[in-house]
């Protein structure tokens, strides 16, 4: 963590994540899904009164795909969120992210659907997406609102490319510390935060070659890197945050940059001092938690259709 800006309670959260597993990607798949449940289940907290959930089972084009829904008691239908996990489409599933969805929900007040897509190895671009798209399809109401996380973003953006034409896409959508495609080679992200705690550079080339069956990348499909997509103009109304001390900073910043070329309104939120999957550490650091209530707080302005959004950089 040498050279990287943190404040100490950040210190704190990833001296005890990194006790518990450095996540790393030299070791199988199968350990690093125990390394991860193991994070998982260590910051976990209870979801806060009032919430209610249920699972149930949509079946997509590739079998059936589990969804979890949670709902407030004081909530209301006018929005829906739906909710994709990140986790490099190697790590995740409905419970990894089951007490941020429960917070989300109980703090806009929406019902909110969290959809557990097939992974890699066992299967590869674009099945994850099929999945998130036919979930979708079958969740859809006039007002949804993305919320993607890490890969959950990268995949809320390519469903919000492959759906533009369409008459029922999405509203609007919130990505956090996004994966979009980003040139490692030419970001100053990706050099700058090369090692940073939690997600490196070499940890980013990984995921990416492990969404596919070959090694040649389809690096010009919008659906796998959004940001290569020649035409933003259709994108709903985006909010897209990114953690300062990440080497995905700056994709966030040019998505943002493409869309508000487009004459899409988007603005760009990022969260100095934190690192990828900041999510986590909404109750053990200020900073993060902060960030946390920016984030519901986009999902709000959206679902409201507040767009007058602003270029901001936290």
């Amino acid at each position: 963590m040498t050279g990287f800006n943190l404040d100490p309670q950040m210190r704190d959260f990833i001296d005890s994540y990194l006790e518990i597993s450095s996540l790393s990607t030299a070791t199988s798949v199968s350990q690093q899904r125990i390394d991860y449940d193991r994070v998982v289940q260590h910051f976990r907290h209870a979801h806060p009164p009032g919430i209610s959930c249920s699972d149930s089972v949509v079946v997509g084009r590739h079998g059936k795909i589990p969804l979890r829904r949670y709902r407030y008691r004081d909530g209301n239908d006018d929005a829906l969120v739906m909710f994709i996990h990140g986790g490099g489409f190697i790590l995740g599933s409905l419970d990894s992210h089951d007490d941020i969805c429960a917070e989300l929900c109980a703090a806009t007040g929406y019902d909110l659907v969290s959809v557990d897509y097939r992974l890699s190895p066992e299967h590869f671009h674009p099945t994850h997406l099929d999945d998130v798209e036919d979930a979708f399809k079958h969740c859809w109401q006039d007002e949804v609102i993305l919320v993607g996380v890490s890969a959950g973003g990268t995949l809320a953006a390519a469903l919000c490319h492959r759906m533009r034409l369409q008459r029922r896409k999405a509203a609007g959508q919130v990505l956090i510390y996004p994966g979009l495609g980003g040139d490692c080679f030419d970001l100053d992200s990706y050099r700058d935060n090369a090692n940073a705690p939690l997600l490196t550079t070499d940890d980013i080339l990984f995921y990416r070659g492990a969404r596919c069956d070959t090694d040649a990348l389809p690096m010009d499909d919008p659906e796998f890197y959004p940001l290569v997509a020649d035409d933003f103009a259709a994108t709903p109304p985006t909010i897209a945050f990114s953690a300062d001390i990440d080497p995905l900073r700056d994709d966030a910043a040019r998505y943002v940059e493409k869309l508000r070329a487009a004459d899409v309104a988007a603005e760009w939120i990022n969260e100095t001092g934190l690192v990828h999957d900041f999510l986590r550490a909404r109750h053990a650091s200020d900073v993060a938690g902060a960030a946390f209530r920016r984030i519901c707080d986009a999902i709000t302005r959206l679902a409201r259709q507040d767009l007058r959004l602003r270029g901001h950089n936290t």
